[in-house]
């Protein structure tokens, strides 16, 4: 069975599934070029259906994601629609549907979506909206604006009132346990109408999308899982739930009320940095400061806060951190200065707000594994998603410090995941496919489902680039790369299928040795960045444990934070003393015979590992895109799926020096 999942919010992106196998993953902003792009084009469907090896006769259901109040835009609604009404063929059950329809409520007037009114305000536009959209140009709102996006689901009265964290462990959810309203509850039937043909499918919701990704991609067959992000939303499902994963089930016990995210990306930009990618700045941050400001008053959910006279989380967190800064003697003129982001006003706000961030989600997920343990389920893993696990300090904390033995995090936890997560919360939850056998490949080669490139692609590249560059093909370029990695050259790695999510996991990179500290500067000024911030290791899976300690291992994903155990690896260790590692084990591919080599010529299994893209910017996708990096940029060499290519120096005579490419076609 093949199952198509559309996502159309920001960080936008097409999946295939076939039998609960992710086959591809085309994620928007590598296709456009523009960070977190927001709609979908009629041509990366067709590019998504083409590396599936399918057409759009082949699909046989379809499953629909957004954004919270984006609603579903494309560049072609003649080709592309959605009515919201079920299939004739859908055979799946819906309790929502049936809800609907016995209270005479009609969907369309359910479905919501302000996006596009913010793109084209006359009056006050939204910037950021516009930043994700820049089509808004050439495109008129009625013309790309294919469907509004659900946001009403079911509701639990066990989801009644205005609870604190407690009182929501201290409910009873036995009742939820093996029950088909709530389960059956998180998706609406609609029919997809792509190139003329009518396909069945659901719009499924947000967090509910989250929820799969986590879990179905997982190779667990129970779990309990938390998601969460940055939604504004006060409280409800909308900024994230409790679920519970049993085998192809996926159980919705309750909303958690947390507004966690939404602080912790507001203090960010409040800090000074951009609004999209604060989040990620301020945790890079945080080690340069201390705690300072922490208040316990502030932990717990929406109703807790309430509770304890916080009215406005953000705004009463903010002052309540300038006034201790004020009271304490810092100085407040570097207060959100760019250029003096290290200074102690700036990392302190920044490790205080990241310690409340802990505090407030170790809370949570005491009482999600309280409510399991209540109810008698299977309570030793635990699934993160939704933006928020992307914070890999709190995703340790979780490892160390709550009672499951397992936590995992899937590498497109964040939006760009939803089209996968969407996709296999249709195939297994709705249609009620059994999860396959458990195998290193139960779930398809994640995490590496982008598009393919093949040797006449990568030969037109460098044609492309004739004069500009020098390439050639090493025997062996892994052990190639290894040499000159080991001769401190920061080299580019471009090998196979593009990685899903936003971290560079090894076909996307920008790798230099870690044992030179020079190299955290060196690797920053390369790619735009500001100096302070930190880089990731690549660690051999097996030798982790003798470099790294403090969160689980294997940790392929780059997606939770360790102690580093070793002086020599400076490039790669935080202020702190601490890496986000990412550990790379046999079945890597070329990626890991590199390490390999590295380590047989120098004894250190460890590579920095990088995005590979300049600021701003999303993860190159193509060889033409890694080529343009060269070539502008002070990276060394590049290795592209098995040439080693250098610039040339202006002037060059690029046949003196053999060319482009001769030779190198295959």
């Amino acid at each position: 069975m093949n199952v198509l999942g559309l996502h159309f919010g920001h960080d936008a992106g097409v999946a295939v599934v076939r039998d609960g196998r992710v086959l591809v993953h085309l994620l928007r902003e590598r296709l456009t070029r523009v960070k977190h792009a927001f709609s979908l084009d009629l041509a990366h469907i067709d590019l998504a259906l083409a590396e599936a090896g399918i057409g759009p006769g082949d699909i046989d259901y379809c499953a629909v994601t957004s954004t919270q109040n984006y609603e579903l835009v494309a560049d072609d609604t003649s080709a592309l629609a959605l009515l919201p009404q079920p299939h004739p063929d859908d055979r799946g059950y819906s309790s929502l549907q049936e809800l609907f329809e016995a209270r005479g409520v009609d969907v369309r007037s359910r479905l919501v979506g302000e996006a596009l009114e913010r793109i084209y305000d006359p009056l006050q536009p939204s910037e950021i909206h516009r930043e994700l959209y820049p089509e808004y140009r050439r495109r008129s709102k009625d013309a790309s604006r294919v469907s509004g996006y659900l946001l009403d689901y079911v509701h639990a009265s066990l989801w009644d009132g205005e609870p604190t964290l407690e009182e929501i462990g201290a409910r009873n959810y036995a009742e939820l346990k093996d029950n088909d309203y709530t389960r059956f509850g998180l998706h609406y039937p609609v029919t997809l109408v792509l190139r003329g043909r009518r396909i069945p499918g659901c719009m499924v919701q947000h967090h509910a999308a989250h929820a799969a990704s986590g879990y179905y991609t997982s190779g667990l067959r129970h779990a309990s899982i938390f998601t969460h992000d940055g939604a504004v939303f006060r409280c409800g499902p909308n900024n994230g739930m409790f679920y519970y994963g049993e085998e192809h089930k996926l159980l919705p016990l309750t909303p958690h009320h947390l507004v966690a995210g939404a602080l912790y990306t507001r203090v960010g930009n409040a800090i000074g940095f951009a609004l999209r990618g604060a989040a990620g700045k301020l945790m890079g941050l945080a080690p340069y400061g201390e705690p300072r400001f922490f208040d316990a008053k502030f932990v717990g959910n929406a109703f807790d806060l309430e509770r304890r006279g916080v009215v406005e989380p953000f705004a009463d967190w903010w002052q309540h951190c300038l006034a201790q800064a004020r009271r304490l003697g810092y100085d407040m003129e570097a207060l959100a200065d760019t250029t003096r982001m290290t200074a102690p006003v700036n990392a302190d706000i920044a490790a205080s707000t990241q310690l409340l961030f802990e505090e407030t989600l170790l809370a949570a997920v005491a009482q999600l594994r309280r409510i399991g343990a209540d109810i008698g389920l299977a309570n030793r893993n635990l699934c993160c998603s939704g933006g928020t696990a992307l914070n890999c300090p709190t995703n340790s904390r979780l490892f160390r410090e709550s009672a499951y033995t397992e936590v995992r995090v899937e590498a497109c936890c964040d939006d760009s995941g939803l089209a996968i997560g969407g996709a296999l919360f249709a195939y297994h939850n709705v249609l009620e496919q059994p999860l396959p056998q458990a195998s290193a490949q139960a779930r398809g080669p994640l995490p590496y489902v982008g598009r393919n490139y093949g040797p006449a692609q990568l030969d037109a590249a460098l044609d492309e680039y004739a004069g500009r560059v020098r390439a050639t093909a090493p025997e062996s370029w892994e052990q190639a790369a290894a040499a000159d990695l080991a001769a401190n050259r920061v080299i580019g790695w471009f090998e196979g299928r593009s990685e899903v999510g936003p971290r560079a996991l090894g076909h996307r990179s920008i790798l230099a040795d870690a044992r030179h500290g020079a190299n955290w500067e060196r690797v920053n000024r390369i790619k735009g960045r500001e100096l302070w911030r930190p880089f990731a290791p690549a660690v051999l899976e097996e030798e982790a444990p003798h470099w790294f300690s403090g969160c689980p291992l294997p940790s392929p994903h780059m997606l939770f934070t360790a102690s580093v155990e070793r002086p020599d690896m400076p490039a790669i260790t935080h202020v702190d003393g601490s890496a986000r590692v990412q550990t790379v084990g046999p079945g890597d591919g070329a990626f890991r015979r590199l390490l390999e080599a590295f380590h047989r010529l120098t004894g250190a299994p460890v590579l920095l590992n990088t995005s590979f893209n300049g600021p701003g910017e999303p993860i190159i996708e193509t060889p033409q895109e890694a080529l343009a990096f060269l070539v502008s940029c002070d990276l060394d060499v590049l290795y592209l799926a098995g040439r080693r290519v250098e610039r040339l120096a202006a002037g060059a005579d690029a046949a003196a020096g053999g060319g482009a490419q001769i030779g190198l076609r295959r």
